[in-house]
């Protein structure tokens, strides 16, 4: 079969579309015919090198098409069937190919109301969002909420899923232009919660997170980007308020949360929790993995409904070198509304 492979750790002109072995389906695993495959920020991380992995690889974690063959002790999934799988587990290569095995634990069924495209968005963005907003903030009725990174993958099924919670107020931070677009006339927030942060000190949007809250901070902070936008998360939340954060920071990234007369957490008793998607597939074995497939099902379940919509879909043609290095080039450069998705013939 054909790959993207990664030859060399660096920029996008390492990427090379050559041969690669085809994988089998071993017992519990499944094999897919790729048909789209969608890109996350994690790939372009691995690209540089900022995350180990073993060259030349084949990066890529989101895929939706058809399984093709099917390994032993496998009842839920036959030939012919539609899914969607995120690539966090053991598998035989990333997203970027034509074939890809993985176990029936990292799969689903494709939503019938969406295409290959739409399908192949769901996996990490989707999953993080699920258990950032459902399992870790446990989104009460009424409560204010704060989204940093709305507009990117994750944030754009995070809000839907805030709204099903019925949560009250949500501001969302916004470097203008297409992001405020896409916030208010795709996701719904009203233009006077957006919050602008460029040329803002990180002062000024705490004060415009209390004046939009009436003084009393949200009830849960988002953390979709990190850095400042982290600080912000800390310091935005009111008593007994919930951040939760996606983005793991450098070794010198301050901010002391453990001091009680400094730290803004401990001043109003809120906690932090972190989202890590892959932890369960990294560092667990097969009996911690079903967590994976009952999120996809549930996610799948309210796309079904109507009950929220998918990320917007920023079509890139087919998977090439050429694709693949102008996708990594926009998600780096932060100019993706929604998800980046290629199309794998």
């Amino acid at each position: 079969m054909k790959a993207i492979v990664l030859e060399s750790f660096g920029g996008v002109e390492n990427f090379r579309w050559r041969d690669w072995p085809m994988p089998e389906p071993k017992s519990g695993e499944v094999r897919i015919r790729v048909r789209a495959i969608s890109v996350n920020p994690v790939d372009y991380k691995m690209r540089k090198g900022l995350i180990p992995s073993e060259l030349p690889v084949v990066l890529g974690r989101d895929v939706a098409g058809t399984v093709d063959a099917v390994g032993e002790n496998v009842s839920d999934f036959k030939t012919g069937d539609e899914v969607f799988a995120v690539l966090i587990g053991p598998r035989s290569n990333g997203a970027y190919a034509q074939y890809v095995t993985t176990p029936v634990d990292f799969v689903c069924p494709k939503p019938n109301n969406l295409s290959a495209e739409q399908a192949a968005t769901l996996g990490v963005a989707g999953m993080t969002a699920y258990e950032a907003v459902i399992k870790k903030a446990d989104v009460k009725s009424g409560e204010r909420i704060l989204v940093t990174g709305g507009a990117g993958g994750v944030g754009s099924l995070a809000i839907p899923l805030i709204r099903h919670c019925d949560a009250g107020i949500i501001l969302a931070t916004t470097s203008g232009g297409g992001s405020a677009e896409h916030l208010n006339q795709k996701l719904g927030v009203p233009s006077e919660h957006l919050i602008h942060y460029p040329n803002q000190s990180l002062e000024r949007l705490e004060e415009q997170v209390q004046e939009l809250t009436e003084g009393q901070g949200v009830s849960v902070a988002f953390d979709f980007v990190g850095g400042q936008m982290k600080k912000l998360c800390f310091n935005a939340v009111g008593f007994d308020g919930r951040v939760v954060s996606i983005v793991e920071e450098p070794p010198d990234f301050e901010f002391n949360i453990w001091r009680a007369d400094t730290s803004p957490m401990f001043a109003r008793s809120t906690s932090f929790h972190f989202v890590a998607l892959s932890a369960r597939a990294r560092n667990g074995g097969r009996k911690d993995w079903s967590v994976y497939g009952e999120s996809m099902r549930a996610l799948t379940r309210l796309i079904e409904n109507g009950t929220i919509p998918v990320p917007e879909v920023m079509e890139l043609g087919d998977l090439s070198e050429e694709s693949i290095r102008r996708a990594h080039t926009l998600l780096e450069a932060g100019r993706v509304k929604g998800k980046v998705v290629l199309k794998c013939r």
